[in-house]
């Protein structure tokens, strides 16, 4: 029985409810095709929502966060060295720097880290290769050499895990209270926001995701291959991977720089 007045009621309260435009954006998203699906199921004549229009994003699309090269290594430097330690506090290292290495330069989301298992784990030739459980589809991660060997490492030294009802985790929680427990992500979350403070590059809007937009914009930046970029970061729609290569190019070709 909603009508449109009421979704124009529910965008106002999200207004007054100081909602960033993007979110109150995804939130009429949501709202607009549950009653599209109403529509569809014969559930009533029409989509209530389908002419509220969300507020302006005035975000410029390109103005995401992301690290440049040097930025990215004085992150992972500011990981304590794993090489330095022994037993649980070098499983511990070793957990830590594989987990933001997979976002930071293998492009996963929190959630992919969070369901990653073991069981994902194949090693094809001489590459350690990572079922990558995305979103909404799966994809195959080949793993770089050095994070492979760090990787065998590190499930060598934190020995063996029991299976939860997902699989057998590949990232868990140490201590007395959750240890060998999946980690979640807040605490996976918890863990990046640390050593992000730790190098200086904490501020705000900049935290996990920061790391995957990191990925993709490096990576681009590296090979300069849209369409390689885009498997590897499992991209359904190119028009999504396309905004890196907009701003490396945007960058390298600013007409600024040409005029005399």
């Amino acid at each position: 029985t909603v009508t449109a007045m009421h979704i124009k009621r529910y965008r106002q309260a999200l207004l007054e409810g100081n909602y960033k435009p993007i979110t109150i954006r995804w939130k009429l998203t949501i709202v607009r095709r549950f009653y599209e699906a109403a529509r569809n199921a014969g559930l009533r004549a029409d989509n209530p929502a389908a002419g509220v229009k969300s507020p302006r994003v005035r975000q410029a699309t390109e103005d995401f966060k992301y690290f440049c090269d040097d930025q990215l290594a004085m992150l992972l430097a500011a990981i304590p060295d794993p090489d330095q330690a022994s037993g649980g506090e070098k499983v511990k290292r070793l957990r830590n720097l594989l987990m933001i290495s997979m976002m930071a330069l293998q492009g996963l989301r929190t959630i992919e880290v969070r369901r990653a298992n073991v069981e994902d784990l194949t090693e094809k030739s001489e590459n350690l290769v990572l079922l990558v459980r995305g979103k909404t589809r799966d994809r195959i991660a080949y793993l770089r050499p050095d994070m492979g060997g760090r990787l065998k490492e590190y499930l060598s030294l934190r020995g063996k895990i029991e299976r939860d009802e997902a699989g057998t985790p590949l990232f868990t929680a140490l201590g007395n209270r959750r240890g060998g427990k999946r980690l979640s992500r807040r605490h996976i979350r918890e863990q990046t926001d640390k050593y992000l403070r730790l190098a200086g590059l904490k501020r705000p809007g900049v935290s996990n995701h920061a790391l995957r937009h990191t990925a993709g914009t490096l990576g681009y930046l590296h090979t300069g291959d849209l369409r390689a970029v885009q498997d590897f970061l499992g991209h359904a729609d190119p028009r999504m991977t396309a905004k890196y290569a907009h701003v490396v190019d945007m960058a390298k070709k600013n007409p600024a720089l040409f005029i005399p």
